[in-house]
């Protein structure tokens, strides 16, 4: 048993009590949400239609039983276009599972001195052992 959201457009003068019988001609009714939406300007025609009615259903059953909704849809006249969507299998609809946070360890962590590039290539040791040496010979004189 799968969740399945199913979206009809169906043709603006045929009435809502037909869709209904042939949607639950297959579906079972305590399983299914039926919900006319609006009748609305299509941005195109659909054979030769510039109207139609929209219907949304949602419904939680087996696949097989949605392959022939499918073809009951494909046979009726009155339907335009039809659309169903597996919610269980579709992506981005399930929560996405948040990572643990980890609290890093930062004990060996590394210092790094800022070197002015005109200066010669030395290391930092090097430098310390110059500074206190320079610092002697001006005490001196």
């Amino acid at each position: 048993m799968s969740k399945y959201e199913i979206m009809i457009l169906v043709n603006p003068t045929s009435k809502e009590e037909s869709v209904k019988e042939l949607l639950f001609s297959v579906l079972d009714e305590k399983s299914t949400k039926f919900e006319r939406l609006e009748r609305t300007e299509l941005a195109y025609p659909i054979k030769k239609l510039t109207h139609a009615t929209y219907f949304l259903v949602h419904t939680r059953t087996n696949p097989e039983l949605i392959k022939e909704l499918t073809r009951k849809f494909n046979i009726d006249k009155s339907i335009l276009r039809s659309l169903v969507i597996n919610l269980d299998s579709e992506k981005g609809l399930r929560p996405k599972r948040q990572k643990r946070f980890v609290r890093r360890n930062f004990d060996n962590k590394r210092t790094f001195e800022r070197q002015d590039n005109r200066q010669s290539t030395q290391t930092t040791e090097e430098k310390k052992q110059e500074q206190p040496a320079l610092k002697k010979e001006s005490t001196e004189e």
